[in-house]
C-alpha cells in the first residue's frame, strides 16, 4: 500500500452556527493534506497537537472544488464544496503568509479534477 502526499498546508476547521447561518472557527491546529493511496485521492484533516487525523474524505474526479470564501473579510476561510451533495467542509488558513493561498487552491482544484485517472505529478505544493 503505497502513499504519497500530494498538497499539505495548516489549516483548522470551522463549523456551521444553524442558528445565525455563520461560519465559526475552531481554535485547534490543523493540518490539511492530499494524499493518493492505491489510484484514490484522499483529503485529510489532521489535528497539528494530538498529531491524529479526524477526517479522511475520498475525493472522486470532479466531485468537489476547494473555494476562498469571499463573504468572509476577517479571515483566510476555504470550503470544500461537493458537487454531488450539499457536503460542505469549511478550513481557516494557518499558515502566516498568504502569498500562496491562490497556488494551494489552484492545486488543490487540479487534484480533484484530474483523479486517478490523470496520475499524480510531481509539482507538490507543501507550506509549512
Amino acid at each position: 500500500m503505497s502513499s504519497k502526499i500530494l498538497l499539505q498546508f495548516k489549516a483548522g476547521r470551522c463549523f456551521r452556527d444553524g442558528a445565525t447561518n455563520t461560519v465559526k472557527p475552531d481554535a485547534t491546529k490543523g493540518l490539511v493534506y492530499m494524499e493518493e493511496e492505491d489510484g484514490l485521492l484522499h483529503f485529510f484533516w489532521k489535528n497539528r497537537t494530538t498529531n491524529s487525523v479526524e477526517d479522511d474524505l475520498i475525493l472522486f474526479p470532479g466531485d468537489a472544488e476547494l473555494l476562498k470564501v469571499d463573504e468572509c473579510t476577517t479571515g483566510r476561510v476555504l470550503v470544500l464544496k461537493f458537487k454531488s451533495s450539499s457536503q460542505k467542509l469549511f478550513f481557516w488558513l494557518q499558515e502566516s503568509n498568504s502569498d500562496r493561498d491562490q497556488i494551494v487552491l489552484q492545486q488543490a482544484n487540479t487534484l480533484i479534477n484530474q483523479g486517478s485517472d490523470g496520475g499524480f505529478g510531481d509539482d507538490d505544493v507543501n507550506m509549512e
